[in-house]
């Protein structure tokens, strides 16, 4: 009798687990940086549009740049409640799930010259292995916007 061995089943059982995991790993990846990628493009958008509708006109006459803070901080406020659809929490719920959290660990303005910036971390769960892993991951953000006048 000829005995087979299970070295190339265990090898190949060896394979299909890395395997598994290099993917699992590379999609938790993707999901993360489309998360960073989509939630900087935003905040820069937002803090954009908030300084810019600042801008208090009878200094931009005379070619200062200055804004009115509480009018920023509104606008930037409007901007993530009716835009980015998050709650009074900061959270972006969709089909009844919390699909990030938004938590805004520093906020800097300043009038004049005038600029807008903001930092903090976007919380989210893992997209295949929240149901075993209980973790939240914290993505740090940091966003900017400034009012120049080049001339």
């Amino acid at each position: 009798m000829n005995r087979k061995s299970g070295a190339a089943n265990v090898f190949f059982i060896l394979f299909i687990f890395v395997f598994i995991i290099i993917t699992v790993v590379t999609v938790e990846f993707y999901h993360i940086f489309t998360v960073k990628e989509y939630i900087d493009t935003e905040l820069s958008r937002a803090l954009n549009i908030a300084t810019d509708y600042a801008m208090l006109d009878e200094y931009r006459m005379e070619h200062i740049s200055m804004i009115h803070i509480p009018t920023a901080v509104s606008e930037f406020e409007s901007y993530l409640h009716n835009e980015m659809q998050l709650n009074s929490s900061n959270e972006r719920i969709e089909g009844g799930e919390v699909k990030y959290k938004l938590i805004i660990n520093n906020t800097d303005i300043v009038s004049s010259p005038a600029s807008y910036q903001v930092s903090g971390v976007v919380r989210i769960k893992p997209i295949l292995l929240s149901s075993l892993v209980p973790i939240d991951i914290d993505i740090p953000f940091k966003a900017k916007a400034r009012n120049q006048r080049y001339e």
